[in-house]
């Protein structure tokens, strides 16, 4: 961009065009020593006729080789041999502007017709000014005229040229861009015939002013006179600005001259001359103005984004340049976000790759770009074309960018910043100190299509971008608000999520991995909590597992041996959705945790925030695991599920959990037809339900062979209290228990008498059953846990007309699971009958219970036990519906041996 700068500035270096118009001596070997003094600058000068900023001024510049000290005053005859001027460079300062273009292209002067030398007829419009040229063995002084030349092309933004004497002379123009975009101005190989003292250039603010009519020299009038002065010649154009003063006030400017002679071509003397500082920068208008297109208006959806940032120009070669402007602040609409599916495939370009700081072409992967990009710059025969990529992430910082334009000979290479807020994903960009050249629209048209950059709020509306541009003039910057409209989409919003789940293998009672998957359609309301309930029976091996706890489960480091499956998940905005974890990156994982909120035990999901160039660490979401007491269900708790992960809003597509460890999940044993379902709870609040169809196949096969045995111990006569233990035997395999029906013999009746004390419903689901209420205790051993189930056996407050009887089974504080078996006492053909109607479907291989005799007991002897054979009747229900009766005998203990007896 600043190579338009150059142009403008290439008046300046017809002044060492001049260096060619030169006496045609032959150089003789420089005498003196050390021999770098043969060849040297002796002073540089430069003024503007105006120093208003943003005003049309003429420029002169003027610079002196140093003189042999033994050469005649008015003659300059070479005694000494001083090298002749060969190479020569100007360092243009930012902000002084050229525009070519007011010429129009049919007023420039071809490198071919300037070749013609004397004979060369430029067309009058392409001269912007005159060099005077001074050189030893010259009587006379070379005005000559000086020409907006053709540009070659290649990095070459602009050219000057002149006729030195009898030599075609050329300057180039090329953009500064390793350092501050100013012009550098370069004539290279200068004649060695010719020997340069002074060289005093001026350049036309506006080339096409009438008052430089009698300027407007040919080759021919240098040729025959010398040019001093010329007839009148009209431009044949309209006077319109050609150079135009810096739009910044109150910094020193300054042009830097280096040369070099034929005899040292790479020992440069450099000189610089300072410029008047500019002023009245406070006149300077600045009025720029933003719009902002999204290029899909569907709520919700993937889009990219036209914006164009205009500066109204001045018109005449009376009214000021607008300020240049400095700094861009743009923030984007909230709820307009990044889109995650963007980050598939995507990325980034290095400070190695943009070739930052050279005057060459960037080598950014495609790969790496965001968004085309345009400039309008009036300088340039047209639009600048570039494109904005994704800087390589820096932690702390992942969002940069790189602002590239190699184009028309220029290599601009800008650093921006993407300040995302990590809380509300709000977009802020912001790129400081941009060139300062004369532009009067910036076109950013980011990508559209599946993987645009950006994804648009989710409802339909007005939403606001806000900008705010900095003026290099130091005046106030200019702030507003430009609207965009969201039209298309408008009835989404909703919330209706859909879930399949259930196991690879369905064969009740065997071992298949359990997988789930919740899908979000695109535009509907974001998940933000899960509440899952397993269908009943489908229960989990714990035993051998170590639990992942305190400080590891926290921060996701558990250790592999308590990994029990993994999540897939698509997060993003439209059909193409990113999936994580992406291939070659760190896996996901769901690992088994401990206690966690009350619930006995929890899981924590383990997912990588890795996605394109950007890893933004591991999402921990953490999961209890609650179990129903009576029925056994599982319901599964979800933390808050991640919305905005260092400012990207986190659209859950899909989430996948596949709990796959070996022999981890069990089926059921029953093949009742069955629900997965799911409570869920979207960002906004809303609630939904969604649920699976879930049944056990091939119940019929599994055998059911339970074993039951009583034993009664202390006093066996009438009367007596004695204390009683059942246990309760199931094989390895098979179906589980559903109910049981246990009626004991005759010999044997309840003593409500021993009735004190009775835990009420109230106090039982508070937990704060008094002790007197507990008549006994039970023990549950499941391969499920390596751990027991046991606890007291309460008599409950029920609505029949007797007590439950409910044993409220326990695992230890590592595993506080919680089983509560309730019975149903009544009696049966005058006997007592206890009913277990509702048995969790989960393996129990031993389940024993022991009631207190004595005081406590609540059996009594009707008879002496040790008189007969007395056998209990007990009835079993499996959950997949077989039905087996048994009659154990009661036992105990008889006679003075001890000896056992079956009663």
């Amino acid at each position: 961009m600043r190579r338009t700068t150059a142009i403008a500035l290439a008046s300046l270096t017809l002044a060492g065009l001049a260096l060619a118009a030169l006496a045609l001596a032959a150089e003789e070997p420089c005498q003196l020593e050390p021999r770098e003094k043969c060849f040297g600058l002796e002073a540089v000068e430069a003024s503007l006729s105006s120093t208003q900023a943003g005003g049309h001024p003429d420029l002169t510049f003027t610079f002196d080789v140093e003189k042999d000290p033994e050469s005649e005053p008015n003659n300059f005859n070479l005694k000494n041999g001083y090298a002749t001027t060969r190479n020569v460079r100007f360092e243009l300062p930012p902000g002084l502007i050229g525009d070519p273009n007011v010429l129009g292209f049919p007023q420039q002067c071809s490198a071919a017709e300037l070749a013609k030398g004397a004979l060369a007829e430029c067309p009058n419009g392409s001269q912007i000014g005159i060099s005077r040229i001074f050189a030893y063995d010259l009587t006379a002084t070379f005005t000559e005229p000086v020409y907006m030349m053709q540009p070659p092309g290649g990095d070459v933004v602009a050219r000057v040229g002149l006729i030195a004497g009898l030599f075609p002379t050329f300057v180039d123009f090329r953009v500064r861009s390793e350092s501050d975009y100013g012009l550098v101005a370069d004539i290279a190989d200068a004649s060695p015939a010719a020997t340069l003292i002074r060289a005093e250039t001026t350049t036309w603010g506006v080339p096409a002013d009438e008052s430089h009519d009698t300027e407007r020299c040919t080759p021919k009038d240098v040729f025959l006179n010398s040019c001093v002065k010329s007839p009148p010649r009209p431009p044949g154009s309209l006077p319109l600005p050609f150079l135009t003063n810096p739009t910044r006030c109150g910094v020193p400017l300054e042009m830097s001259v280096s040369a070099s002679s034929w005899s040292f071509p790479d020992l440069f003397d450099t000189q610089t001359a300072a410029f008047q500082p500019i002023k009245g920068c406070d006149k300077l208008p600045f009025g720029p103005s933003l719009t902002v297109e999204p290029t899909n208006a569907r709520a919700g959806a993937p889009t990219g984004l036209d914006m164009t940032l205009r500066l109204p120009a001045s018109v005449g070669v009376d009214v000021l340049e607008p300020s240049q402007m400095r700094d861009i602040r743009i923030d984007l609409p909230a709820g307009l976000a990044t889109n995650p599916g963007s980050a598939d495939g995507l990325g980034t370009c290095s400070t190695q790759q943009v070739r930052f700081g050279e005057r060459v072409d960037a080598e950014c992967p495609d790969a790496a770009k965001l968004a085309s990009t345009e400039f309008d710059i009036p300088a340039l025969p047209r639009r600048m074309k570039g494109a904005i990529y994704l800087r390589e992430p820096e932690p702390g910082n992942p969002f940069r960018v790189w602002i590239v334009a190699d184009d028309l000979g220029a290599h601009v290479k800008l650093a921006g910043q993407l300040n995302v807020d990590k809380v509300t994903g709000q977009i802020k960009s912001v790129v400081l100190d941009a060139p300062q050249a004369p532009v009067r629209e910036v076109k950013l048209l980011f990508k559209s299509g599946f993987r645009a950059p950006l994804a648009n709020p989710r409802t339909c509306g007005t939403y606001l971008t806000h900008y705010d541009f900095t003026p290099w003039s130091g005046g106030p910057d200019a702030e507003g608000d430009t609207p965009m409209q969201i039209t298309e989409g408008c009835d989404n919003g909703g919330f209706a999520p859909k879930l399949t789940a259930g196991t690879t293998d369905d064969s009740a009672g065997q071992h298949a991995p359990f997988v789930f998957t919740l899908t979000r359609s695109d535009g509907e309301q974001n998940p933000a909590a899960l509440e899952l309930s397993l269908p009943p029976g489908l229960v989990a091996s714990l035993a051998g597992i170590p639990r992942c706890e305190g400080a590891a489960a926290e921060a996701g480091a558990c250790p592999a041996a308590s990994r029990i499956g993994k999540v897939i998940t698509a997060v993003g905005a439209g059909p193409a959705p990113l999936w994580v974890p992406q291939p070659g990156k760190r896996p996901t994982a769901l690992y088994l945790g401990g206690p966690y909120k009350g619930a006995p035990l929890s899981t924590i999901a383990v997912v990588p925030a890795q996605a394109g160039p950007f890893d933004f660490g591991d999402e921990v979401v953490r999961n209890a695991i609650y179990v129903d007491p009576v029925t056994g269900q599982v319901i599964v708790k979800s933390d808050p599920l991640p919305q905005i992960v260092e400012g990207v809003p986190v659209a859950y597509r899909t989430i996948h959990v596949a709990i796959d460890r070996p022999n981890f999940t069990l089926n059921p044993t029953s093949c009742r037809e069955k629900a997965t379902t799911a409570v869920l709870t979207s960002s906004e609040g809303a609630l939904a339900t969604a649920a699976s169809r879930f049944r056990a196949s091939e119940c019929e096969k599994l055998g059911f062979k339970p074993k039951l045995f009583f034993r009664l111990f202390g006093p066996t006569n009438r009367g007596g209290h004695p204390k009683l233990k059942a246990t309760l035997k199931m094989p390895k395999e098979g179906a589980n228990i559903a109910a049981t029906s246990v009626a004991l013999p005759p010999s044997e009746f309840l003593d409500q008498g021993s009735i004190r004390t009775v835990c009420t419903r109230v106090q039982f689901a508070a937990k704060a059953c008094p002790a007197g209420s507990i008549y006994g205790f039970a023990t549950a051993k499941t391969p499920l846990f390596e751990e027991r189930l046991e606890g007291p056996v309460y008599l409950r407050s029920s609505s029949n007309e007797l007590p439950d009887l409910v044993a409220v089974l326990k695992g230890p504080p590592s595993l506080p699971v919680e089983v509560n078996l309730t019975g149903r006492v009544d009696s049966i053909n005058g006997g007592i009958r206890t009913t277990f109607d509702a048995t969790p479907d989960a393996p129990v291989s031993q389940f024993i219970l022991t009631m207190q005799g004595g005081s406590k007991g609540l059996l009594e002897n009707s008879r002496n036990l040790c008189a007969a054979t007395y056998r209990a009747t007990a009835k079993f229900t499996a959950q997949n519906g077989r039905r087996t009766t048994l009659h154990p005998a009661m036992k105990a203990t008889c006679g003075k041996q001890g000896k056992r007896q079956r009663r």
